[in-house]
């Protein structure tokens, strides 16, 4: 019999930079990071009540789903239509600041982090990065109008590239703005146009989504404590 020669034990995944060196700019950032994951997962249960809060619902979150309910509302003069759109500049752009600071200062080992579970966008941006095409420019700048539709585009990945390939803050930022009231401008007008419709389903939606949102809540905690256990 032949003895198998033991395989050698595959080495552990560098940690980046950011994480195993950190800067006091990247624990700040970090930090930020982290406050932003448990203000989503607080988000969570809130979201039944915000349908009935249209003004809330359009500063604290800002996507589409709330200029629809902005513009129904609004509909029913419940509040005055452009003051839910503008509101929505709020919402949706509370977070990008960070992502494009991220992008700058950590570079591509955040968006190698980032990425990490998806392998195509990975490469088609290390690939456009690693080449320094004028292609990711228009890329990044025509993919971002669709980060605010529904969809899988990744609005924080890209504007985090464009803190990355330094496109001027306020260039960016001036951008995002923009195609946040063109899209959410289409949405406060279906709300306000089908507003009745709408309200009626926010109603029915509302009052089974918090049991709803609390039973998954108590399931991925059961899980995570099954696994734990493990």
């Amino acid at each position: 019999m032949t003895e198998t020669t033991p395989q050698p034990p595959k080495p552990e995944p560098e940690l980046p930079k950011f994480l195993s060196n950190p800067e006091r700019g990247d624990i700040i950032l970090f930090i930020a990071l982290i406050a932003m994951g448990i203000f989503s997962l607080c988000m969570i249960p809130l979201r039944a009540w915000m349908l009935t809060q249209p003004l809330a619902y359009t500063l604290i979150v800002g996507g589409y789903t709330s200029a629809v309910v902005g513009g129904a509302n609004a509909s029913v003069e419940n509040g005055i239509w452009w003051v839910y759109w503008l509101c929505t500049l709020i919402g949706a752009l509370k977070f990008m600041p960070v992502y494009w600071l991220m992008g700058k200062r950590w570079g591509m080992e955040f968006i190698d982090m980032s990425l990490q579970y998806m392998p195509r966008f990975h490469r088609m941006f290390k690939k456009s990065v690693d080449s320094e095409s004028t292609r990711l420019y228009a890329w990044i700048i025509g993919l971002i109008p669709l980060a605010y539709l529904p969809g899988p585009v990744p609005g924080t990945i890209l504007n985090a590239v464009a803190g990355l390939v330094k496109i001027r803050f306020w260039i960016i930022m001036a951008w995002n703005a923009i195609c946040v009231l063109a899209v959410n401008g289409l949405f406060i007008w279906l709300g306000y146009t089908f507003g009745e419709q709408v309200l009626d389903i926010v109603n029915v939606v509302n009052r089974y989504m918090l049991w709803i949102t609390l039973g998954l809540l108590a399931l991925m905690f059961f899980r995570a404590r099954k696994q734990f256990a493990k």
